[in-house]
């Protein structure tokens, strides 16, 4: 266990360094180049998970081409995030229609497209969330906040769990994740939303719990859900990016479902 702590912990630290430089010299800017990195970074570890291992590059470099069309308008044009993800589904499919040689059975050639199509939601419209907090008043905070919740709903169910965890949740999915580990996970989320509290003091206090709780819950299944993904594909992590981590998918899955969580609450909260 300390091992692979310290290692998790040293990890984190170098990556919040990171994020911590990118802020300090470009400010807004640079947080959301490191949102788009992560998901460029992030849509080649999906290609390894999502797409067989036999699937032609041009297929490969069509799906990663449509994935980040998709984030860079839903980021920075959300008013057309809508209608940029339909048409570039239809131009998805027009053109791996177009080109299907590769797949020499009907079947394949569905499974590719409904992987790919996944796919665009989960690496193309979830980070969009996130990036958009940035946008709105009080958005790095926000940003922060997201990252607080889930990071530390991370810490609480780890530790909890390999302290004191026995009843397994889905040992199918993840042998190691505990009932006592989930609640440890949400302890941690509700205490880094108090913490968060104290910097957006014009969010009522019981809104903000509830929204650290709501998005703690959800950051978990974004993990199993990652979890199921990697079990269907035969890999273990998404990557080797991250020691003790694994891939950038392995340490942002929680990131990705609970960001429209944060996103629908500050939207609600800076409209007014």
């Amino acid at each position: 266990m300390t091992k692979t702590f310290i290692t998790r912990t040293l990890s984190a630290l170098v990556a919040l360094i990171l994020l911590f430089a990118a802020y300090y010299f470009l400010q807004v800017p640079g947080i959301k180049l490191v949102c788009y990195l992560l998901v460029l970074i992030g849509g080649y570890e999906l290609i390894n998970i999502l797409l067989p291992k036999n699937t032609g590059k041009f297929h490969k470099g069509l799906f990663y081409t449509v994935l980040i069309l998709i984030f860079h308008v839903a980021a920075n044009y959300p008013a057309f995030a809508v209608v940029a993800f339909s048409l570039a589904t239809v131009l998805f499919l027009v053109l791996s229609l177009l080109w299907d040689k590769a797949f020499t059975e009907l079947d394949s050639l569905v499974q590719y497209h409904a992987k790919s199509v996944l796919g665009f939601v989960y690496l193309g419209l979830l980070p969009s969330y996130a990036y958009r907090l940035l946008e709105l008043n009080n958005g790095l905070i926000w940003f922060l906040t997201l990252l607080a919740v889930v990071f530390a709903g991370d810490i609480g169910a780890y530790v909890v769990g390999v302290l004191i965890g026995k009843h397994k949740i889905n040992p199918r999915l993840s042998p190691k994740k505990t009932w006592e580990g989930a609640f440890g996970g949400l302890l941690g989320s509700t205490i880094a939303g108090y913490v968060c509290s104290q910097f957006l003091p014009q969010i009522p206090l019981n809104a903000l719990l509830v929204t650290a709780i709501c998005a703690g819950f959800v950051a978990q299944f974004g993990d199993f859900f990652e979890s199921l993904m990697k079990r269907v594909a035969d890999v273990k992590d998404s990557g080797k990016i991250m020691p003790g981590h694994g891939g950038v998918l392995d340490r942002i899955d929680g990131v990705l479902f609970a960001s429209p969580v944060i996103m629908m609450v500050a939207s609600l909260f800076e409209s007014y």
